[in-house]
């Protein structure tokens, strides 16, 4: 027990360090953009125009301004004049901030999220007995070759109480609504969703949230880069969310919930994204469409079982 609690910490100390190393890097790269940007002095064109920067503009128009002012009351004294060193040092701070507080928000965002959603703390006596009992089917239904994948508790979850039929993660908790539980397509639905603790999925998302808002991007015009990688690479994104929602359903095929899963999606695709036809398809959603989801698992192929 001892050996895999420090495990566990030392799993969870070794991701918190990879987000920060991660977002050390990218900020220190795109902050060494944003200082040479405000430090250019001019550009020269082609046709020999000259273009000058928009910090060598900010410190000609203030140091004007200042000198024409302060030599009009003090002749014979000088004033402290603006360098662009010292423009690009505040433009720097001023990037760095806002990341810190993109990926404050970020980080904060699945606990706002399960507030919003009134998730309840802790799940009863009697739904814990329900998902024992659906985590135990699991166990025992899972197919007699080498290709089973792994099983692992998720080491988080909580139960939202209505009467919804979705099973998610928010950040690290895995929420149940209270009508799935007592649902026979539980353990279907349950399956896939545990693939997040077999794989990156759960990392990656948190990642993907440490970036900017789409409506930050509107300050990249003033030399201020923020989403620009997320608006470019979006499609390629949804389409890596989507892959990832197939591979989840082909764990639970992999784990003998082929055929529950298909009647579970079947029976409630009314509740699910991906349910109905949106504008422009899928292109620019994270879920695929259920039907899609229904044909793959229908031609899916478990792996032989090899008799030695």
């Amino acid at each position: 027990m001892f050996t895999l609690a420090v495990q566990k910490e030392e799993g969870q100390r070794d991701g918190n360090n990879s987000v920060a190393f991660v977002m050390g890097g990218r900020i220190g790269r795109r902050g060494w953009c944003v200082y040479t940007f405000w430090m250019i002095e001019k550009w020269q064109g082609v046709d020999y125009t000259t273009m000058y920067g928009p910090g060598y503009v900010i410190v000609w128009v203030y140091n004007h301004a200042v000198l024409n002012l302060y030599y009009a009351e003090h002749l014979h004294q000088h004033p402290s004049l603006l360098t662009q060193e010292q423009v690009a040092s505040f433009f720097l701070l001023v990037f760095v901030a806002l990341h810190l507080a993109a990926a404050i928000h970020g980080l904060s965002q699945p606990a706002r999220e399960r507030t919003k959603l009134g998730v309840r703390m802790q799940p009863s006596a009697r739904e814990i007995d329900r998902f024992e009992h659906a985590f135990a089917q699991l166990l025992r239904g899972r197919l007699p070759n080498q290709d089973t994948p792994p099983l692992k508790k998720p080491r988080f979850w909580k139960v939202r109480d209505g009467r919804g039929m979705q099973i998610r993660w928010i950040g690290w908790v895995l929420v149940i609504d209270e009508g799935l539980l007592a649902s026979k397509h539980f353990p279907a639905l349950l399956a896939h969703a545990l693939a997040r603790t077999n794989s990156l999925d759960r990392f990656t998302r948190t990642l993907f949230d440490l970036f900017p808002p789409f409506r930050w991007a509107v300050l990249t015009l003033v030399g201020l880069p923020n989403a620009c990688g997320k608006i470019l690479f979006y499609p390629v994104w949804m389409k890596y969310w989507r892959d990832r929602v197939y591979a989840a359903d082909e764990y639970a095929a992999r784990l003998g919930q082929r055929y529950q899963l298909i009647r579970a999606l079947d029976d409630l695709k009314w509740t699910m994204d991906g349910g109905t036809a949106t504008r422009g398809g899928r292109w620019l959603r994270e879920t695929p469409y259920i039907e899609s989801r229904i044909d793959r698992l229908m031609r899916y192929q478990a792996p032989q079982v090899q008799v030695s």
